[in-house]
């Protein structure tokens, strides 16, 4: 979203650079409770350029990566108990190979490096939603309904229940005024964390900022309203856009080796088909109902591709 020569410099994160932020400074007692937070203009510097698999293999001799692990189970524990609910699944990486052929993977999701990660990340934009809502700051607060119906997971597995339990959630929705997150169990939020990718995130940011600073806010409830307007539908299309662009290369990775044989769970029966999902790549697709072979939702089988074409976004599965 931004030029390189703001979000690769003067925005990036660099070792030993100084850079401005907006910090969230909370503490907590030892049983992991909120005692007091609040936001600050900052200057922060990066000491170590860490991945998240240097964090996991550092965490069991390193006492700061303890703390920090101990306190995010306690926060999504909270979480949980307060109604969330928990649909994490592996992330799918393509690498192209020098040879031009595509390694397809899928990399864990709730390693303790990722979930600490992920739970101080939630932290922030729930007290920056509740700071906001308290002082009457106008922002676009993120809001979500209760499920239609909680599932639970059975015999069928956890890739089953997460994609039927998808299927059950209600509309995420941007709104000018707050209400409950019903996935994430909390009162109020708002995404705040990324505003070098995310233009929302940077029209809450410059709110927030601007309320801290004295400088006053930079939009009004209507403009925000005119911004949420415009702003919704490219959203979706960016959406949209990065679910095909996967798929095309999982579809690009098939037809690379149409000859083996691929684990897919059903999900849904219809009249003429089921839909699957297919293990190794977590997508889903549809096969053809085959007479007198009937399948069960949660069901694990077998397929191979009959068809396969990354353009024409089309896959023709086949029963092992």
């Amino acid at each position: 979203m931004m030029p390189p020569n703001l979000s690769n410099e003067r925005l990036s994160l660099i070792k030993d650079n100084d850079r401005p932020a907006l910090s969230l400074l909370a503490r907590f007692d030892t049983g992991g409770n909120l005692l007091e937070y609040e936001f600050s203009p900052s200057i922060i510097r990066v000491r170590h350029q860490l991945t998240y698999d240097e964090v996991n293999e550092a965490l069991p001799c390193e006492n700061n990566f303890q703390k920090m692990h101990d306190l995010c189970r306690i926060l999504l524990r909270d979480r949980m108990n307060r109604g969330a609910i928990s649909l994490t699944l592996p992330e799918l990486h393509v690498s192209i190979n020098p040879d031009s052929s595509l390694s397809l993977k899928l990399v864990e999701q709730d390693t303790p490096s990722r979930k600490i990660v992920a739970e101080f990340m939630i932290l922030y934009n729930h007290l920056a939603a509740e700071f906001c809502k308290n002082n009457e700051i106008p922002v676009l607060f993120r809001t979500q309904p209760e499920p239609n119906e909680i599932l639970t997971i059975d015999e069928s597995g956890y890739i089953y229940y997460v994609f039927r339990q998808r299927r059950k959630l209600r509309p995420l929705v941007i709104d000018t005024s707050p209400a409950v997150h019903g996935v994430l169990g909390l009162d109020a939020y708002t995404h705040v964390t990324s505003p070098i990718r995310r233009y929302l995130d940077l029209v809450v940011q410059r709110q927030l900022g601007g309320f801290i600073s004295g400088t006053g806010v930079a939009y009004n409830k209507k403009e925000l309203e005119e911004i949420r307007m415009s702003v919704s539908p490219i959203i979706r299309e960016v959406g949209n856009i990065k679910r095909k662009r996967l798929r095309y290369w999982v579809l690009k990775f098939l037809s690379q080796n149409p000859c083996e044989n691929y684990r897919a769970i059903v999900i849904e029966e219809f009249k003429n088909k089921y839909s699957i999902v297919l293990c190794d790549f977590l997508i889903t697709a549809e096969i053809k109902r085959r007479p007198g072979f009937i399948l069960h939702p949660g069901e694990e089988i077998s397929v191979n591709i009959k068809k396969v074409s990354p353009w024409d976004d089309l896959l023709e599965l086949g029963y092992v």
